[in-house]
């Protein structure tokens, strides 16, 4: 291996033709943009996934109760004092989904929205607790707030249907938040439970929504919960409720990550294309060499070496500048997307995460095929008769 390290050494550093300099700039420019490519998508779609999964796990609670109908105030209220109980509960309360629609005060275009009436609102949300005489303070989405043309303190008409009948409500704009997530943001309209059963009696029951101090343990903490709700109660957690969403970001990850292995692969070929031509002008060396009786496995290794080296160097220059487009792109703030393209994508930003796992397949991934590419001329040159090698010499 030591004779085989000094061989390549000695190959690569003695000058060579322009032919071979301009095949093994072109091989380590392919290699370094296929792996660029490769960690700026692999980076891009792990910080969509988690921008996504933020959303989600921001927009209701991590364990959602349904309970059996017929069930009284007072055995409701024993069963969210028994799951608050549960360890690793963090908060417990009612929570009810109602369409709507929203009217300017004064008249103009109405919005339809999706009211949630929460007992125990999300972290984003910060609201005073409603008069009874005056108007239900609600929070209102950014993009509802913009096509509205409505602020804080503006009073609003929402009209939602129970008891088979619209029903009018007059609201007041306590809070416009803006979370990000285009689901929450372009449609939701969020209020306390309490002021929304005063003014609105008929409203059907709903159920209980829980929070975890660990989102990720849901599944393990769906029957601990159902169990102290009682029986009959039905637990969905925030993955079930979303795991179509979540599957297909895996695949769409895993597709992209396979096409733009296919580009990498391209440069790869590169590296074997300049093998050839190294072989080509080195044939001298190799000759003498094999002459002289080296082993054809000399050969083999000091050609996979030097594609190694040439690969080798290409993937990390290429990591180095897909790090650095990935910070470049951070700092900018891009990709951002307009509130018609939010809608889509369900973001309005997505912020690029460089995980060490990622790094490493792409690292694992591009010397794999760099070397994969170099074994075919490295094995075709060590199997050279002694008769054509002699006349190399």
């Amino acid at each position: 291996m030591q004779t085989a390290w000094f061989i390549a050494a000695r190959l690569l550093r003695r000058r060579g033709t322009a032919l071979l300099r301009t095949s093994a700039l072109a091989a380590l420019l392919a290699v370094t943009l296929g792996a660029a490519s490769l960690v700026v998508v692999l980076a891009l779609m792990s910080g969509y996934s988690a921008a996504l999964r933020e959303g989600v796990l921001s927009a209701s609670g991590h364990l959602v109760i349904l309970a059996p109908p017929g069930r009284s105030a007072d055995q409701i209220a024993g069963s969210t004092v028994r799951i608050a109980a549960v360890p690793g509960v963090a908060r417990v309360g009612a929570v009810i989904y109602l369409p709507g629609m929203l009217f300017p005060r004064g008249g103009g275009g109405a919005e339809l929205v999706s009211v949630r009436g929460a007992a125990s609102p999300p972290p984003f949300v910060h609201l005073p607790e409603s008069d009874e005489a005056g108007p239900l303070v609600i929070a209102l989405g950014s993009g509802v707030a913009r096509r509205l043309s409505a602020r804080e303190g503006d009073v609003l008409s929402l009209q939602v249907v129970t008891g088979g009948a619209p029903r009018a409500v007059p609201v007041r704009v306590g809070q416009v938040f803006s979370t990000g997530f285009a689901e929450l943001d372009e449609r939701f309209v969020m209020t306390g439970i309490k002021g929304l059963n005063r003014r609105l009696p008929a409203v059907p029951g709903g159920g209980l929504e829980v929070w975890l101090s660990d989102p990720d343990r849901a599944e393990e903490l769906r029957e601990r919960v159902e169990a102290a709700c009682g029986g009959g109660a039905i637990a969905t957690t925030w993955q079930e409720r979303n795991r179509n969403l979540f599957a297909a970001l895996r695949w769409q990850k895993l597709s992209l990550g396979l096409v733009l292995s296919l580009v990498l692969g391209v440069g790869a070929f590169e590296v074997a294309s300049a093998l050839v031509v190294l072989v080509t002008e080195k044939r001298r060396e190799f000759g003498v060499l094999l002459a002289i009786g080296g082993p054809p496995r000399l050969v083999r290794r000091t050609l996979l070496l030097a594609g190694g080296v040439l690969g080798g160097t290409g993937v990390l220059a290429g990591m180095g500048l897909g790090v650095f487009v990935v910070a470049l792109l951070t700092a900018l703030g891009i990709p951002h997307f307009s509130p018609d393209i939010a809608r889509i994508y369900m973001v309005d930003k997505i912020p690029l995460r460089l995980l060490p796992g990622d790094l490493a397949v792409v690292l694992g991934l591009s010397m794999i095929e760099v070397l994969a590419a170099a074994l075919l001329p490295a094995v075709r040159a060590s199997r050279r008769e002694p008769v054509e090698v002699l006349r190399w010499v």
